[in-house]
């Protein structure tokens, strides 16, 4: 009897450990299927990822280039209509110039045009542009084919941001200076009232 009990124990032992290792088995192959799964998961993100990234790349290049061509049309249609515009002002200001000399006086000596004073350009100017020559007067130089006037609306034409820069600067002082009359006037007014 004891003898059962003990072959007993170890047949219960047995399967015991029988159905342990089976688990475990189980288990173990439950864990693979996991990870493979996993890794697979894991893969098809990368892939997805990465195909959506190169879309996205694309698709940012092909709008970064369709901007760029948009962008370049753009300017190089505002270029030509500045040109277009500088070119018909250039002919109305020649064609006024040329009436309104033939007007004054008789044709221009090769000298003259050279020698041209400071105060003939002034007449010659648009009022505009009088107090840009005058910042400038000293650098423009007339030639045996070009007058002094038209030197510096050549210059004028080929700077355009100095033209801006200098007109700017005139209006900021003017402003300044009608801000200070204005506050001399207010003050001035002040003082003349009476506190009650």
């Amino acid at each position: 009897m004891a003898f059962d009990k003990r072959q007993l124990a170890r047949e219960i032992e047995r399967d015991r450990r029988a159905q342990v290792s089976s688990r475990l088995s189980n288990l173990r192959l439950l864990l693979k299927a996991a990870q493979r799964e996993r890794r697979e998961a894991i893969e098809g993100i990368r892939l997805r990822c990465r195909a959506a990234r190169l879309k996205l790349r694309t698709n940012c290049e092909a709008q970064r280039h369709r901007a760029r061509a948009d962008g370049e049309i753009a300017i190089q249609s505002r270029k030509r209509e500045i040109r277009e515009e500088r070119y018909f002002d250039q002919l109305q200001r020649s064609s006024l110039r040329s009436s309104s000399a033939a007007k004054r006086r008789a044709p221009v000596v090769r000298g003259e045009r050279e020698a041209e004073s400071d105060d003939e350009v002034r007449r010659n100017l648009p009022p505009e542009l009088v107090a840009v020559f005058n910042r400038v007067r000293r650098t423009i130089k007339g030639s045996p084919r070009k007058s002094r006037s038209e030197a510096f609306l050549d210059w004028a034409e080929e700077n355009p941001e100095e033209i801006y820069a200098l007109q700017d600067r005139n209006a900021e002082r003017e402003v300044k200076r009608l801000v200070k009359e204005y506050e001399r006037e207010a003050a001035k007014q002040s003082r003349g009232r009476v506190p009650f």
